[in-house]
């Protein structure tokens, strides 16, 4: 993927993360479905360095904060399930592998 698409990517998990209104946990599904071509591992980078610019341009505290640890969280289990998928034989290179594993 270029470097443009990674910042749609990140620009989009940052959105999401900011609002209240979306939900965080399900960002891997929306980023994956709206970018499927892209590298699996790309959406735990997009979501981390969306994560790393909020907390370096906002001090968030309370309901904000707290959704910027979640999707911290979020970002490390994704990778955690890229691996998983990995040992299993599964696909996993791209966003829409990680659909598929995800809805195995």
């Amino acid at each position: 993927m270029s470097c443009s698409f990674l910042a749609h990517m990140t620009d989009a998990a940052a959105l999401a993360v900011l609002d209240s209104e979306q939900s965080v946990t399900d960002l891997p599904a929306v980023l994956a479905r709206q970018w499927p071509a892209a590298p699996a591992l790309e959406m735990v980078l997009a979501i981390s360095s969306a994560c790393d610019a909020i907390e370096g341009m906002y001090q968030l505290q309370g309901e904000g904060a707290a959704r910027v640890q979640q999707a911290w969280r979020i970002a490390a289990l994704v990778g955690a399930q890229v691996y998983a998928a990995q040992k299993l034989g599964q696909p996993h290179d791209t966003a829409a592998d990680l659909l598929a594993f995800w809805n195995r």
